[in-house]
């Protein structure tokens, strides 16, 4: 007998039992409580009421814990149909693991996302699209910069709710830093989806664990176990003690080192974003000397102002070199402030919205 069956069967029965004790202690109450001139000892009406208003409090209280146990029931056949749809080698993860919670995470908010939001709520496909994306991205939490001896750390946006923003996340290493950004010059399910894979990946290293050289391998190895096309990534690892960066760049945006000499540009190995296919070995940069900043931009500062990379390098070479910060948060408001008038030159509502910045600042 299906559930559908058991149920009104179940509550029919609970009635019966309980309006057949009801009845029963009526006739009860009538036979045993007369006088011998037949006048009734008791009050029937009231014996009525009350008995009525018991049985009422019996009935409410067996169907609200009835309802509770169907709700946790209905709640563990969802879970049980959720795990059921996972892929097999990630059903046999242990479910409390990261990697674990996350898939399901995301798999569960496309699922919802399809059965809830329908296009035709929305005013055109990419409206949908875009609020599935930020679903999506709520699953990554906000970025926490976490305490790096020797270095200085300042990002924008610092919130992951916005689906258009890049990735950034920032680990210490056993022997420095180790930094990503990555993303997509436009947003949507496909970017935010990766992201999400991204974090469980760099979450899985812990903290101060691996090297910077153990990280960026453990990295590419990853990366490589999935089809990301057009993904847009920098990751970089910097030594305590030596002045070099050892880095995976796939922009084309390039990375901006600011010292005391002026600006120079740190070139990635030429591919404008990350091949599955291809080898992918590390880049190495030399050079970083204290008191140095280096500035990241994601990809999307190109298509929003309609520049080069080489015109916005113009565009802060002597901005920059007057201001002098002492700070990477110094940095970062320059450069957004820079940022804000050069959309303002051109007319740009909020010219701040697709863009992601990482700056970072050696002190020692």
């Amino acid at each position: 007998m299906s559930f559908r069956v058991k149920l009104p069967v179940l509550l029919g029965i609970i009635s019966f039992l309980f309006f057949f004790i009801h009845f029963l202690l009526a006739e009860f109450t009538f036979t045993h409580w007369q006088n011998p001139k037949g006048e009734n000892t008791l009050n029937f009406n009231l014996v009525g009421v009350y008995s009525s208003f018991v049985f009422s409090l019996l009935i409410g209280f067996l169907t609200y814990y009835f309802l509770g146990f169907l709700y946790q029931y209905i709640l563990h056949l969802i879970a049980h149909i959720q795990d059921n749809e996972l892929p097999k080698d990630i059903r046999n993860l242990n479910q409390e693991s990261e990697e674990y919670k996350i898939y399901k995470s995301v798999r569960f908010t496309l699922l919802q996302g399809d059965e809830s939001l329908g296009e035709e709520q929305f005013e055109n496909k990419f409206d949908w699209k875009t609020n599935q994306a930020v679903s999506v991205n709520k699953q990554i939490p906000d970025i926490h910069i976490p305490k790096t001896p020797g270095f200085e750390v300042s990002v924008f946006p610092s919130v992951m709710r916005y689906a258009g923003a890049d990735y950034i996340r920032i680990v210490r290493a056993k022997d420095g830093i180790f930094g990503i950004l990555a993303g997509h010059i436009e947003p949507g399910i496909l970017e935010s989806s990766e992201k999400v894979f991204i974090h469980g990946i760099v979450s899985s290293f812990g903290d101060g664990v691996f090297s910077t050289e153990e990280l960026l391998e453990k990295l590419k190895n990853a990366l490589h176990q999935f089809t990301f096309l057009k993904l847009k990534i920098s990751a970089f690892g910097i030594q305590n003690k030596e002045d070099k960066m050892s880095f995976l760049h796939y922009m084309d945006m390039p990375i901006f080192q600011f010292s005391d000499h002026g600006i120079q540009v740190i070139e990635g190995s030429g591919d404008d974003h990350w091949y599955p296919n291809h080898k992918h070995p590390l880049s190495i940069a030399d050079g970083i000397e204290v008191g140095d900043y280096l500035v990241w931009a994601s990809d999307r500062t190109l298509t929003q102002f309609g520049l080069t990379s080489f015109e916005i390098m113009e565009e802060f070479v002597d901005y920059l070199l007057d201001l002098k910060p002492s700070s990477s948060r110094q940095m970062l408001l320059a450069i957004a402030k820079k940022m804000s008038a050069l959309g303002a030159e051109r007319n740009l509502t909020n010219p701040m919205e697709k863009l992601s910045i990482l700056v970072v600042r050696r002190n020692k």
